[in-house]
């Protein structure tokens, strides 16, 4: 009975086969959903079905589909029974005429080679037995002079004519592998995506009544794809707001090419985890005080003061989008990109437009002659919310010239800090003024002076506002005493011991600053200025 009941069932699976038709399905990229570092493809076909069922098989999708991700969108009258993916190994007869063309060129290449490596040891060897055979009428037989003289020449001839034939060679060799290096460039630039093309999906489907031109939208995640925010940073003059232009860099290696695709670059990550995260106990302990963590919030809010002292310039904020339809959602910032977009499947950065938008900014100048003589134009701006969010490299654009690079980290504080180049104009050096320094002995101290002088130079045609910075030591020993003797006006915070200065300086002005500091400790020790 079993045996009866097996072979009906095998009866009706094959019946069932038979009567299913495979059908090849040519489908075309139009949409791509970049995630940070995936993307989802979506693909639409049209195709004339009749009542039945089929095995619709969708080619040349990318190797690097991510496993049970394939979806599809069938139309009214069409049950969709089961979805698969499998692997089809392409032949060399796939290959397009020009990369066929190039591997054929190689191989010429590859069998000049073989023969000037023949052609080199067939050399060799001849010069190897005139060298065998050097030892001219025996051991114990001499030879005479004219006879020498023709063996000589023979022998300069033939090795001239050696040296010459081997630099023959290398030359050749030099260039034919100049050559199969750029072939096998040219042809790994096309193999490296295109290899990927081998996985096929299949869509087990039941259609119900004769269809014309069924539409079907297939769509699947892949790898090997990834973008990043980019900014170009823009500054006409300091009397100017500061335009910010938001690019992505989208770079892909599916195999597949979106040629002419609509796109939608998101800044989710399906990578990253999506569990909440537990708070585990936290302990607490006795430890040493360590100074620098004090320093470095005088240090923090010192900043904030002296950037609150530079003028401000009055612009309104400009958030015209230009290259994208922006939409902030709960989980992501989505930029839904306007026409179509070519992407190119070579692992190179390819640049989209997104945004431009200005903000207003404080200008401002500032110097460091201690650590460098040249004054560095700053600008204070508004955060917003794409700055806030997408973190990214920005290449800065001073009166149009290319100043530098900086990153800007996403974050939730209200401004930004910009050092956006070099003022050529402006120089500040730092100078010790050795008259002015000393060392005295009193009792079993030492006394130690020490002068400095800024020079401040405008070159410009303009007024300038700088604040130049310097410091005195900050003494860590209390048999170390530090004093500030002189500081020219200059403002002194004793924590950190910077000394900061906001000065004014005319067209073609050349301003000095000066200030001393004493130090004093016992005569018998050193020290050590870090």
């Amino acid at each position: 009975m079993k045996k009866v009941i097996f072979i009906l069932f095998a009866l009706s699976f094959g019946l069932n086969l038979k009567s299913q038709t495979q059908k090849l399905v040519s489908s075309k990229i139009v949409f791509v959903d970049v995630f940070r570092n995936q993307a989802q493809v979506k693909r639409s076909a049209s195709v004339t079905l009749e009542a039945g069922n089929y095995a619709l098989i969708f080619d040349k999708i990318s190797n690097k589909m991510l496993t049970n991700t394939a979806e599809i969108i069938a139309p009214e009258g069409v049950e969709v029974l089961s979805i698969s993916s499998k692997r089809q190994y392409k032949s060399d007869e796939e290959l397009p005429k020009e990369i066929a063309d190039l591997q054929d060129s190689l191989q010429q290449v590859k069998d000049l080679l073989q023969g000037l490596r023949l052609e080199r040891e067939g050399i060799q060897v001849q010069k190897d037995l005139l060298m065998a055979n050097k030892n001219i009428g025996g051991t114990n037989q001499g030879v005479k002079a004219d006879e020498l003289e023709d063996i000589l020449g023979v022998f300069q001839r033939k090795f001239a004519e050696f040296k010459t034939e081997f630099f023959r060679i290398e030359k050749q060799e030099k260039y034919l592998k100049q050559i199969s290096q750029n072939l096998q460039k040219q042809i790994n630039e096309y193999t490296s995506g295109k290899q990927g093309l081998s996985n096929q999906i299949w869509v087990q489907v039941k259609v119900n009544r004769d269809l014309v031109n069924a539409n079907f939208t297939l769509q699947y995640l892949v790898n090997s794809v990834s973008w990043q925010p980019m900014y170009d940073i823009r500054v006409k003059d300091v009397q100017s707001p500061i335009q910010f232009v938001l690019k992505a860099g989208i770079t892909q290696n599916t195999g597949e090419i979106w040629d002419q695709v609509k796109m939608r670059l998101s800044s989710n990550d399906p990578q990253t985890g999506n569990i909440k995260p537990e708070l585990n106990t936290q302990f607490i302990n006795f430890r040493e005080p360590v100074l620098y963590k004090q320093n470095r919030k005088a240090k923090s809010a010192y900043r904030s003061a002296d950037m609150e002292a530079m003028p401000m310039v009055a612009a309104e904020a400009d958030m015209d989008g230009v290259g994208a339809i922006q939409e902030q959602q709960m989980l992501n910032l989505s930029f839904e990109i306007q026409g179509l977009v070519y992407v190119a499947t070579d692992n190179k950065l390819q640049q989209v437009e997104l945004n431009q938008f200005k903000l207003p900014a404080v200008y401002g100048f500032a110097a460091v002659p201690k650590l460098s003589d040249d004054v560095f134009v700053t600008a204070k701006v508004q955060n917003n919310d794409l700055i806030s969010q997408l973190s990214g490299n920005a290449s800065i654009y001073l009166n149009g010239v290319f100043t530098g690079k900086i990153y800007l980290y996403a974050q939730s504080t209200d401004s930004l800090l910009l050092t956006l180049g070099k003022d050529r104009r402006l120089q500040a050096k730092r100078e010790l003024v050795k008259n002015l320094n000393s060392k005295t002995f009193f009792g079993s101290n030492k006394k130690e002076l020490q002068t400095y002088e800024l020079v401040i130079t405008n070159t410009s045609k303009e007024t300038i506002q700088l604040m130049v910075e310097d410091q005195i030591p900050v003494s860590t020993q209390s048999e170390l005493e530090v004093k500030l003797i002189s500081s020219d006006k200059a403002e002194h915070n004793p924590e950190t011991g910077k000394l900061t200065w906001n000065i004014s300086l005319e067209p073609k002005q050349i301003k000095k600053l000066r200030f001393s500091f004493e130090l004093i400790y016992p005569k018998e020790k050193f020290i050590n200025i870090n």
